[in-house]
């Protein structure tokens, strides 16, 4: 059992070390470029954004196949009784 927890942690480790590299190479290209730095409100606005299209996108594509086969499912168990 610590085997895997310290496999799980060690890999977390490796991915939040790597999104942090990533994220100052991202800033020292913006700054390199002389573009702004993207301030607080316009990632939390983008990321309402995306959250809100995920969840029409997860609504759509996803929980309304879902409850159809569902209905079709308890029909059909209806139908055999």
């Amino acid at each position: 059992m610590a085997m895997i927890a310290f496999s799980v942690i060690k890999r977390l480790f490796k991915l939040v070390t790597l999104g942090v590299t990533l994220f100052i190479i991202y800033c020292a290209y913006l700054i390199f470029t002389d573009q702004p730095l993207p301030d607080l409100d316009t990632i939390k606005n983008q990321s309402q954004e995306i959250e809100q299209s995920v969840n029409s996108l997860i609504k759509d594509n996803v929980l309304e196949p879902l409850q159809e086969k569902t209905d079709a499912i308890k029909d059909n168990l209806n139908n055999l009784k």
